[in-house]
């Protein structure tokens, strides 16, 4: 049981991560969502491999390798605009995961999150529902990026216009660093936690705002 939920839990969380970067990139759901779904069930499996074999220390590095290859491959970019996607999509993700973490832990709802729990499978499925409540949120909003196409074919130099957006991109990348070295170091992070969900929610709002402003 322990594993068909943890298969379950991991594949909504990867489903979430694909729904976000088609919705941000404006490439159609519909159209790919299936072969995403096997992706996802792949990057599950991925992890539950990693994770009984004592490899949850590279499972990140494993995990965004092959998301990157499954961006390629299904929407037809290039690898340069597929490392774009895939590098918005997993900061955005893990910014929303720790600021979960967080607030779980410091309002003591949880005292740790453990993979095969209860507690882990609530932090992943809380994870997949705000992530599609952003990506939601920007379609609704009929935001995104639309210089990335199938065969990855730029028809307008919009990296000039989106350079603030990247910027706090390196910079959400920089805190997610930071956040995992203070994780190691001292797991509950109590002299720390105010500091770093300020900043995980100011980046957050920040990249949702460049996510939802028409392009120019």
């Amino acid at each position: 049981m322990a594993f068909i939920m943890f298969i379950a839990a991991s594949m909504l969380e990867y489903i979430s991560f694909f729904i976000f970067v088609m919705v941000l990139f404006r490439f159609s759901v519909k159209e790919n969502i299936l072969r995403f779904i096997l992706g996802a069930l792949i990057l599950a499996f991925v992890s539950n491999t990693l994770q009984t074999e004592s490899l949850q220390d590279i499972s990140p590095i494993v995990n965004v390798f092959i998301l990157f290859f499954l961006t390629t491959i299904i929407l037809r970019v290039r690898l340069f605009h597929a490392f774009i996607m895939v590098v918005m999509g997993y900061v955005t993700q893990a910014l929303v995961q720790w600021l979960l973490y967080m607030i779980l832990i410091n309002s003591n709802a949880v005292d740790e999150f453990v993979p095969y729990t209860a507690s882990g499978y609530a932090l992943q499925l809380l994870t997949f529902f705000f992530v599609c409540l952003i990506s939601g949120f920007i379609y609704l909003s009929k935001g995104g990026f639309g210089y990335i196409q199938s065969s990855s074919r730029f028809y307008k130099d919009s990296i000039k216009g989106n350079k603030l957006f990247l910027i706090f991109l390196v910079l959400g990348l920089i805190i997610l660093f930071a956040v995992n070295v203070l994780y190691m170091t001292n797991s509950r992070m109590i002299d720390s936690i105010s500091v770093v969900a300020i900043s995980l929610i100011a980046i957050l709002l920040v990249l949702i705002y460049f996510s939802i402003r028409k392009e120019r």
